[in-house]
């Protein structure tokens, strides 16, 4: 049990950090979106980029467990908020003890990665 609540503890960590991430803007062409030229993104239109990545590496993973569920799930489409939906399944137990212990460090790297590069938190 103190794994799973350690998952859950790290998950809503995660979710918290996310919905923080996900409305700021990354500049890109040199400009920023504040002022005039340049592109800008949100880190939310990353989204779908970063569940792809994990679902690509979960597939692969050498664990059949981990491996298994991430390939049972590649068929249904992407919900509207993917990341969201994920870490919600490890709140709720959804998402196998396996499975929540590869992907959340990655996660955890990827969206840490993103605040450093992007103004922090």
């Amino acid at each position: 049990m103190a794994e799973a609540d350690t998952a859950r503890e790290q998950a809503h960590r995660l979710l918290e950090l996310w919905s923080a991430l996900a409305l700021r803007h990354v500049a890109l062409g040199g400009a920023c979106a504040c002022g005039a030229g340049g592109v800008s993104l949100r880190l939310e239109d990353f989204e779908l980029d970063i569940a792809d990545y994990l679902q690509d590496g979960g597939e692969r993973h050498e664990d059949a467990d981990v491996a298994g569920w991430f390939k049972a799930r590649a068929g249904q489409p992407p919900g509207s908020q993917p990341l969201r939906d994920l870490l919600d399944g490890v709140l709720s137990g959804a998402v196998p003890t396996a499975a929540a212990d590869w992907v959340l460090p990655r996660l955890e790297r990827t969206l840490r990665s993103f605040a450093e590069l992007h103004g922090g938190l």
